[in-house]
């Protein structure tokens, strides 16, 4: 739903700018054209009526704007990893990091568990600056099918800026995972986002969440369990543009309750700034009702 000339041509040209200004200029500007952006909104806040529907019609309609804000302000921190908790760019305050850096002292691998939530890679970016280089797993990218070639450009450019920053690789599902195996087990860091979600996903498993079930795929669990590494978790919060806060916390030593911990956190978050969840698209198919969800097998 982006255009194309934004890809291209816009947000890599606004991230150049001084001072914080692209991001609010982003927020504004905003990923669509007008009229697909009106009907986003209308879409989100429909849905924030049936999720949250003891909150009041503005809010709906403020948290609306506010997600589709915030993954605009996104596309800019896309193109500008290397401005970020720098000079003339957003600031980034930085809590638990010693957590990451004791394992690195000990020559340990570990995961980074993040979620689908606010500015999400300015976790890694924030500990690569803290001296925590960290490499990221994600799904397809480049070969995924469904992404245009403006998609495409953008990614691959997003993906250069971010590993210079993070003094990693990214690695994909669709490489294999020996490697990622072998680099845990040699005192490597990698992050790994929880909520990721496909329909071709066989291995799910349920997670209490805002009444309901979200099923989320066990990959994470089942790599740290096979790797014997430890996990970390850290989730960003914005309390503006141009101002960023990471937090980076320990997870229990078994796997499944990490993972656990997790989706918990991530039901907190949630209902405290809906808007910064975003998987909002994928609802209907990660989340069930709890009558349906006790009806299954």
């Amino acid at each position: 739903m982006t255009r194309d000339w934004s890809l291209d041509l816009l947000f890599p040209l606004i991230a150049r700018m001084p001072t914080t200004l692209p991001w609010s200029l982003a927020g504004l500007i905003g990923r669509e054209s007008a009229a697909e952006r009106a009907r986003l909104q209308r879409w989100l806040e429909g849905l924030f009526a049936r999720v949250f529907p003891c909150a009041t019609g503005e809010q709906h309609v403020q948290w609306a704007k506010a997600h589709l804000a915030m993954m605009a302000q996104e596309m800019v921190d896309a193109m500008a990893f290397h401005r970020l908790g720098r000079r003339g760019g957003p600031s980034i305050a930085l809590q638990g990091e010693e957590h990451a850096k004791n394992l690195i002292r000990k020559g340990q691998g570990f995961i980074l568990v993040l979620n689908h939530y606010d500015r999400i890679l300015t976790a890694p970016v924030a500990l690569a600056q803290a001296g925590v280089a960290t490499n990221v797993l994600t799904m397809p990218v480049l070969d995924n099918p469904e992404l245009g070639a403006a998609q495409r450009r953008f990614l691959l450019r997003k993906i250069q800026g971010y590993t210079a920053v993070t003094g990693g690789i990214w690695h994909t599902t669709s490489d294999g995972l020996r490697p990622v195996h072998e680099s845990l087990r040699s005192g490597q860091g990698w992050v790994i986002l929880a909520d990721a979600w496909r329909p071709e996903f066989g291995r799910l498993r349920g997670h209490p969440f805002l009444g309901g079930s979200l099923s989320l795929p066990t990959g994470i669990e089942r790599l740290a369990q096979s790797t014997g590494v430890p996990l970390l978790q850290a989730a960003t919060y914005s309390p503006g543009p141009d101002r960023l806060e990471v937090d980076v916390e320990p997870l229990p030593d078994n796997p499944r309750q990490a993972i656990d911990a997790v989706v918990q956190r991530l039901e907190r978050d949630v209902l405290a700034r809906p808007w910064a969840w975003w998987q909002w698209g994928l609802w209907d198919q990660m989340w069930q009702p709890k009558a349906e969800m006790e009806g299954n097998p």
